[in-house]
């Protein structure tokens, strides 16, 4: 019988998932509803227990990467055993997939991307560092009258 253990920790960030037991046809849907209410936001998926990885399970993954995606986050795969990195690696999702050896790593991982992602380009102090803009490179406009500017 497959069973499927899925804990939820979402403080401090990122979202730390860790899932235990097979990930099957069986267990697919319960994965599905799982991840599915996970928040939007960085999550680390800790696949130590996962003993069993099939296609349905890779649908999941997937799904749940596309929709970290779209709101600018991520999704990193941590502690796989050497089956379900085998499994991603002959599917050809390990290219697609970002996984890490442990979830420290991952977690420093994630972490740094995210501090990356929301530093501030502009100096300290609030100079402006962009070069003068000169006319030279830029095709003249007409105004709604036709004079140009």
């Amino acid at each position: 019988m497959s069973a499927l253990i899925v804990r939820v920790r979402t403080a401090p960030v990122p979202t730390l998932a860790a899932v235990a037991g097979e990930i099957d046809l069986l267990t697919a849907l319960q994965f599905c509803d799982e991840l599915g209410a996970l928040p939007d936001g960085d999550v680390v998926l800790d696949l130590s227990g996962v003993r069993l990885l099939a296609a349905a399970g890779l649908s999941v993954l997937l799904d749940l990467q596309d929709r970290q995606a779209r709101v600018g986050a991520q999704v990193v795969l941590a502690a796989a055993r050497p089956l379900v990195r085998r499994v991603l690696c002959m599917t050809g999702l390990g290219r697609h997939l970002l996984m890490i050896a442990t979830i420290d790593e991952a977690v420093a991982y994630v972490a740094d991307a995210a501090r990356a992602r929301s530093a501030d380009p502009r100096p300290a102090d609030g100079r402006c560092v962009a070069f003068p803009l000169t006319r030279r490179g830029f095709p003249r406009l007409r105004d709604q009258r036709g004079r140009m500017s």
